[in-house]
């Protein structure tokens, strides 16, 4: 039976079979993974099952640490996906296992895949610069073109931008109009920056307090950590009342901040430790006297120590 935890060990053999480092995690990612990039990876039976939170969550981690997100699922509420396709949802890609396997050898995958579905369109990523600068040489208007594509001007017009892709149709009509070959391969991108909401006060507070010093951030739901942020450094930081809640965490948000090769801390509201097996606590009631990034960066050096 194909379930969720036999397509992560697929996943997992996939990367490690490429030499990446891999950590299984769970909630708005399930993989992470490094070699000379870094990757987060979401696995789901039925992608329509993602929700837009662990997307939102999904995209501000892979923001803030510059890694690549995908998403890796098997079919939707409709159907099955197509190994030929990209498709997206919430703004992420997603692809399907075998798909997955061309990205971690290569991070591409040939113009003849680079097709992506959202909402039931089907559209195609092309070299926009190409087609404008062939435009250009043929001496065509954006008016001439579109009417020759039977497309609008404004559509040409956004196509051109990069703001949308053009359908597979309409590339068949640039490219037979212009006499060149326009798809692009895909490459895995980092996601756009992206704030979450906190979801409660503590979490609203400590962001708060990095924002003031200088690191912006983002609160993160569904993850082994519920701030990430970045200034001079890539900080993860997972927020605690007690020793004991910290004891149970530290081993993830240690062995995630290795493979994001991101600094690590505890914020916590009571503790008599200065870290726990490595990863410094930094008292909720001391944040206010920080005064910049550097100031706190220094801090939990002298932590960790």
């Amino acid at each position: 039976m194909f379930n969720k935890n036999f397509l992560v060990n697929k996943l997992v053999n996939s990367l490690l079979s490429k030499h990446f480092e891999v950590m299984v995690s769970s909630g708005c990612f399930d993989i992470a993974a490094r070699k000379d990039y870094l990757m987060l990876v979401k696995s789901l039976i039925n992608v329509d099952s993602m929700s837009e939170d662990q997307a939102q969550s999904l995209r501000a981690v892979s923001y803030f640490l510059s890694a690549y997100p995908v998403v890796v699922s098997v079919k939707n509420n409709r159907d099955f996906l197509n190994d030929e396709m990209i498709y997206s949802r919430f703004m992420l890609p997603v692809v399907t296992p075998e798909l997955f396997g061309a990205l971690v050898e290569e991070n591409v995958v040939p113009a003849v895949q680079s097709i992506q579905s959202a909402k039931g369109r089907h559209t195609v990523v092309i070299d926009a610069a190409m087609l404008r600068e062939k435009r250009k040489q043929m001496q065509m208007s954006l008016e001439q073109l579109a009417e020759a594509a039977d497309i609008s001007k404004k559509a040409l017009y956004e196509i051109e931008k990069k703001r949308v892709n053009p359908t597979e149709e309409t590339v068949r009509r640039l490219e037979n109009l212009l006499g060149i070959e326009l798809r692009d391969s895909y490459k895995l991108h980092v996601a756009e920056r992206t704030l979450v909401k906190p979801k409660n006060e503590f979490q609203s507070k400590v962001s708060k307090e990095f924002v003031r010093m200088g690191i912006d951030n983002s609160a993160v739901h569904s993850a082994a950590f519920e701030i990430v942020g970045k200034e001079n450094f890539t900080l993860i930081t997972n927020l605690s009342r007690n020793s004991r809640e910290m004891s149970k965490e530290v081993f993830a948000v240690k062995k995630l901040s290795d493979v994001f090769g991101s600094k690590a801390a505890f914020v916590a509201k009571k503790s008599r430790e200065h870290s726990v097996n490595g990863v410094p606590i930094v008292l909720e009631s001391e944040l206010p006297d920080i005064e910049t990034s550097k100031e706190f960066g220094k801090i939990l050096k002298e932590k960790s120590e």
